[in-house]
């Protein structure tokens, strides 16, 4: 009879042990594994079994599974495109600091595309993602600058915004910044630092023959 008490008692043991939460380590390594697959199946093509995985994960709040469901939306990848709810998606994640989402949301309001166009917000967002440590949202807010789209036209700001940029090893920032350096746009003249950003970007795959601004140092980069 005591034998059998001991057994019912493990078994009772063993039941709530299996009924506690995981630990979140454990559930993070879960969870990374589980965008690991996403990530690998939509890079070959396979965007039901992408959603499949990602979006238990992202209507449990996961910031990385949101931004692949809206980028399944986005494009209409394995789903009917919905610039609406790809925009929805990418709020989510941005909201929490995710700064790839905070570009994103960026890009749909300043480009009205799945939010209504807003280029205070989209000015926001991207600041945002800048100070969260983002290359490409470094850049994207010198050409705000450098254009004076949304805000005031500075060309000092631009360029020092894109150098961080270049720093951090965004292509693109690297190009503009050879640029400025080469014609003295927001920055002194300086041909040695202009060619050795322009080679730097070059060694991205960039032409730095593809001019960033004219001969009378005009901005020629119109959308």
């Amino acid at each position: 009879m005591k034998t059998l008490f001991n057994r019912r008692l493990a078994a009772v043991a063993l039941a709530c042990c299996l009924s506690l939460p995981l630990p979140a380590t454990v559930v993070a390594a879960d969870a990374d594994a589980t965008l690991q697959k996403a990530w690998t199946a939509f890079n070959i093509g396979h965007y039901k079994e992408t959603l499949r995985l990602v979006q238990p994960l992202a209507s449990n709040g996961n910031p990385q599974a949101q931004v692949i469901l809206g980028r399944c939306y986005e494009s209409g990848l394995g789903v009917e495109q919905n610039m609406e709810t790809a925009a929805q998606w990418y709020l989510l994640a941005a909201e929490q600091n995710l700064a790839e989402a905070q570009q994103l949301v960026a890009y749909a309001y300043q480009n009205g595309v799945g939010l209504p166009k807003d280029g205070d917000k989209a000015v926001a967002w991207m600041q945002r993602a800048a100070d969260a440590g983002s290359p490409e949202a470094c850049y994207a807010l010198s050409q705000y600058y450098s254009k004076g789209q949304f805000v005031e036209r500075d060309q000092k700001k631009a360029f020092d915004l894109a150098l961080k940029a270049a720093q951090g090893g965004y292509g693109q920032a690297m190009l503009f910044v050879g640029a400025c350096y080469a014609y003295g746009v927001g920055t002194a003249e300086d041909a040695g630092q202009s060619q050795q950003w322009y080679d730097r970007a070059r060694a991205a795959g960039l032409d730095p023959d593809s001019h960033v601004f004219n001969k009378v140092k005009e901005y020629s980069m119109e959308e």
